[in-house]
């Protein structure tokens, strides 16, 4: 398994995986012709309900859904959505999935409209033809392209809606440094990640539950690495032994602050003194067992403008979320009488 510990925080952010998917190797390509937006159909710009203020089209549901049944079926069995016993359990956790994964969007909407960002803007809507036009190319046509939305469960329009969202949030950052939100510049910046209350080095040895693990036996394995540490074997031993699936392990420890990786990560490694390590801790993409490190000082020095990002980045994200939180999606009669596991 491949694995960054940085990119599991955005597995959160369902969309943005995908569209990295799709755009990838695009910015390497140019490309002089533009893609025309392709026409959704009635029944994708059927809406399902609000939130903030703004409508709910059936193509981001479908979207959500449908790539929600697909994770969850590949981390718990095919047979969960046929088997009447397996379908009670975890059709509320995938309830739970979609009405989390719909309401991102609109925390960012919301927010940049408190802040008087408009997504309708002509630099954002022609950064995002840019990128629709890469990505037609870069996949060999506009067939090619319309295929790989279909492979995704996606549509042209929900594409574009999302890409301008993004961008959106690219931009509340802007403002929030605007507004002394964050910190800005990088001479500040480094007291800042100097500091223990802020900054977290660690270690960790990661056993990840790839689709299809038997969940229970990847627990059983982070219990026993955990024992080996309790033990007396060095967790640099262990980080360097089969146990560890973290193919981005370096000699170096990971430096990060509040708001970049899984909040249980976060928690359980700024919880820890300098030296001490946790006990098994479950994330989302499996299991870690933390050490704590001391910040370097030399790292953070050479690293600082990327670090600075990061940060930035993190806050921006700790900003969304708590918006997130007191969002809900307001369904109408027609999203309300949708069987989740119908949608094909």
């Amino acid at each position: 398994m491949t694995h960054s510990l940085y990119t599991s925080k955005r597995i959160f952010r369902w969309i943005s995986l995908l569209l990295c998917l799709i755009l990838i190797g695009s910015l390497l390509c140019a490309c002089s012709s533009s893609s025309k937006p392709i026409k959704p159909s009635e029944q994708d710009l059927k809406v399902v309900g609000t939130c903030e203020g703004y409508e709910v089209y059936y193509e981001e549901l479908r979207y959500v859904t449908l790539a929600f049944r697909d994770e969850l079926a590949a981390r718990y069995g095919k047979d969960i959505w046929t088997d009447p016993e397996k379908t009670a359990k975890y059709l509320p956790i995938l309830k739970e999935k979609v009405e989390t994964g719909l309401t991102i969007n609109y925390a960012i909407l919301s927010l940049c409209r408190d802040m008087n960002i408009d997504p309708e803007e002509k630099a954002i809507q022609d950064a995002v033809q840019e990128m629709i036009d890469e990505t037609v190319a870069d996949l060999g046509g506009r067939d090619k392209y319309i295929d790989m939305l279909e492979q995704l469960y996606m549509t042209d329009h929900f594409v574009r809606f999302t890409l301008a969202t993004d961008l959106c949030e690219t931009e509340l950052i802007y403002v929030m440094m605007d507004l002394e939100m964050v910190i800005k510049s990088e001479k500040d910046f480094l007291p800042y990640a100097l500091d223990n209350e802020n900054f977290c080095a660690t270690y960790h040895v990661y056993i990840g539950n790839d689709a299809g693990d038997d969940i229970e036996k990847n627990r059983a394995r982070a219990e026993e690495a955990y024992q080996k540490l309790i033990s007396g074997t060095p967790i640099k031993e262990l980080i360097g032994s089969s146990y560890n699936e973290d193919v981005y392990s370096t000699g170096t420890p990971y430096h990060f602050t509040y708001g970049e990786y899984d909040v249980a990560y976060e928690q359980a490694a700024f919880a820890l003194e300098i030296g001490e390590h946790s006990g098994v801790v479950e994330c989302e993409d499996g299991f870690y067992i933390i050490e704590r490190q001391p910040l370097s000082e030399a790292y953070i020095t050479a690293n600082l403008t990327e670090l600075l990002k990061r940060y930035q980045y993190a806050q921006a994200e700790l900003l969304i979320e708590e918006q997130r939180a007191q969002l809900k999606i307001e369904w109408n009669d027609y999203g309300a009488s949708l069987d989740l596991l119908a949608m094909k």
